[in-house]
């Protein structure tokens, strides 16, 4: 489950993402240029990958944590950690 901070967080890019969905459905009515569909397909592909890493991130730090003792630094040091493997899997 996410958490209540995350799960807004993600909705409201997950939200975003819909408005550019309309977006583009308006460009293809409106008969704009296959060239700006695709940058705005590719835009929301990278929208949809960052929601994806930020739910991996969030799920991942929580997990960790969940049946530890948790101190501040644990938390650090694992939140780093876990940023790092991401950034490594980019």
């Amino acid at each position: 489950m996410i958490p209540t901070e995350a799960r807004t967080e993600v909705l409201n890019r997950l939200r975003n993402v819909k408005g550019h969905v309309a977006g583009i459905e308006r460009m293809i009515e409106d008969g704009q240029e296959c060239a700006n569909v695709l940058i705005q397909l590719s835009a929301i592909r990278a929208a949809i990958e960052k929601i994806g890493i930020y739910i991996l991130e969030n799920n991942a730090i929580e997990c960790l944590l969940k049946d530890i003792d948790q101190k501040p630094e644990d938390k650090e040091k694992i939140s780093h950690i876990v940023k790092q493997m991401l950034a490594f899997l980019k």
